[in-house]
């Protein structure tokens, strides 16, 4: 039988996605070309690959720590906890904390799971891009987006961003199926996928107008659309007491900065590289100008998956307060899909990738190649991007594992830390401290973080009686240098600056530790 999605080889010169050829029978099912086992598993190994190089190497940073935190509470802790602060993020912190139960807590363990569901997507790309278009495409789609700087980062990442795409590629193929054949069973499983979609990040949901396109743009009429949206029903209810308990906690993202402020750097940011940004939605683009009969309604639901949920995060920032670039990781494979249509298509205009009938076999290979070369340069192309996201620590971000080693070193009994700074330092010396006996005791510290219901504790309202008998304080600044005690509550402040003085001072990234001893 000759192949079904392909280009045809006497229109070589435009990408064909041909109307998906039907079972005979009672079903209207498309007939799709065998996926071969290699096609998918390429992507998925070598995304494996890339985000367990180093997985453990570079420590946590500050959104991590919140995981770690929130995950080794104790259940009561943790539903104090999510009465206050991330409920949107309750699913996470429950599997993360059974998943720690099991295999512990160091930053490799956290993170595994994160580089599993990204490996598991890549694997799912392939898939939908044979669904797409053709096994061709949804192979140079899985080895571009395995390579792509910001797949590698969110891999290595205690965080549900990688589930995210996991759930959003699931999702999207799943509707596929139930438009291809309808059933209760197709239906019921792209409804559970709407469910994760929402439940490891609201912001997923954007991609149901995506979703919306495709049903539009596929036969099947009134009908097609009432199943779609009973199923999109059934799947937000289980989600719905995220959304209203999410809004009511708002106020902790009210620190993003404004849409128009980075908009303009947005591109950039999704990919984690300038290069990658410009190689992928590039071609992507262009694969938008080969795209004609039957690529249509393709090209429409790739656009509106890729570009639609920035531009609403963007025009809602106002009252949302939700546009930022790891919140829409998902749409990356959108633009993945593209480019590699692109690629295909470029090819497919090259005289040694024409093909006949009968030299079809002789050349199979050549498409899977170039698309791994076109992967490999896009790789080379974003060594320096990829050295970032590898880093340790990240770029910016405070060195609390060298400051705390140092502290160690020179630790005493009885000694005391303190904290100053823009940044919350708190968490980062909970975790880099959780496996000493005996840690340096929060002087300026009161009600402590759990019983609060919070990341961090209240403030000592008497600081002199909070420091009497404490002779040594290690105080961790993140302010500049020379205003170690600038941003401090003024009482705090005058008790250091008259009580105590600076016997040793050591400057980390980002951070400085300083040993203050009682004059």
């Amino acid at each position: 039988m000759a192949e079904t999605h392909a280009w045809d080889h006497e229109l070589m010169d435009e990408v064909v996605v041909r109307p998906p050829s039907r079972r005979r029978g009672h079903t209207d099912e498309p007939v799709c070309e065998p996926l071969p086992t290699a096609y998918w598993l390429a992507p998925a190994v070598l995304t494996l690959t890339l985000g367990l190089i180093g997985v453990g190497h570079r420590q946590p940073w500050e959104d991590e720590y919140a995981s770690w935190w929130a995950a080794t509470l104790s259940w009561s802790d943790l539903g104090h906890l999510l009465g206050n602060v991330d409920i949107v993020l309750a699913p996470y912190y429950v599997l993360l904390h059974l998943w720690i139960s099991a295999f512990g807590d160091s930053a490799a363990a956290m993170r595994i799971p994160s580089v599993l569901a990204m490996a598991g997507a890549a694997g799912l790309l392939v898939a939908l891009g044979r669904r797409m278009f053709d096994k061709r495409v949804g192979l140079a789609a899985g080895l571009l987006f395995a390579v792509i700087p910001m797949v590698t980062r969110y891999a290595q990442e205690v965080r549900p961003y990688a589930f995210a795409v996991l759930a959003a590629l699931g999702a999207t193929l799943l509707l596929y199926r139930a438009l291809d054949r309808s059933s209760v069973a197709r239906w019921a499983g792209y409804a559970a996928l709407v469910t994760c979609m929402g439940a490891v990040h609201l912001v997923t949901l954007t991609i149901l107008a995506a979703h919306l396109a495709l049903v539009l743009t596929t036969h099947g009429g009134t009908r097609r659309l009432l199943s779609w949206a009973g199923a999109v029903l059934v799947g937000l209810l289980p989600v719905l007491p995220l959304l209203v308990l999410g809004h009511a906690q708002s106020d902790q993202i009210a620190w993003i900065k404004g849409g128009q402020e980075t908009l303009p750097g947005y591109p950039s940011d999704l990919f984690h590289s300038g290069v990658a940004a410009w190689a992928v939605m590039g071609l992507g683009l262009v694969g938008l100008l080969f795209a004609r009969r039957g690529a249509g309604a393709t090209t429409v639901v790739l656009l509106c998956w890729a570009v639609l949920p920035p531009v609403l995060l963007a025009a809602t920032q106002s009252v949302l307060n939700l546009f930022i670039s790891r919140y829409l990781l998902f749409t990356l494979p959108a633009w993945a899909l593209l480019a590699g249509a692109a690629l295909c298509a470029l090819l497919a205009r090259l005289p040694g990738f024409r093909t006949s009938a009968a030299g079809a076999s002789s050349v199979a290979w050549r498409v899977p190649l170039a698309a791994a070369l076109a992967a490999a340069a896009l790789a080379l192309g974003t060594l320096g991007d990829v050295s970032a996201v590898r880093a340790n620590p990240l770029p910016g971000e405070p060195d609390w594992q060298g400051a705390t080693a140092w502290m160690l070193k020179h630790v005493t009994p009885g000694d005391g830390i303190a904290f100053n700074g823009y940044r919350e330092p708190r968490l980062a010396l909970a975790y880099q401290l959780r496996h000493d006996a005996t840690p340096p005791r929060d002087v300026f510290a009161a009600q402590s973080a759990q019983s609060k219901g919070w990341f961090d504790p209240s403030n000592c309202q008497v600081p002199a009686v909070c420091a009497a008998g404490v002779g040594r304080i290690w105080l961790f600044s993140t302010t500049a240098q020379g205003h170690s005690f600038d941003q401090m509550p003024a009482a705090v402040r005058d008790l250091l600056a008259g009580h105590y003085r600076v016997k040793e001072a050591q400057d980390f990234a980002h951070v400085r530790v300083l040993l203050l001893i009682a004059r």
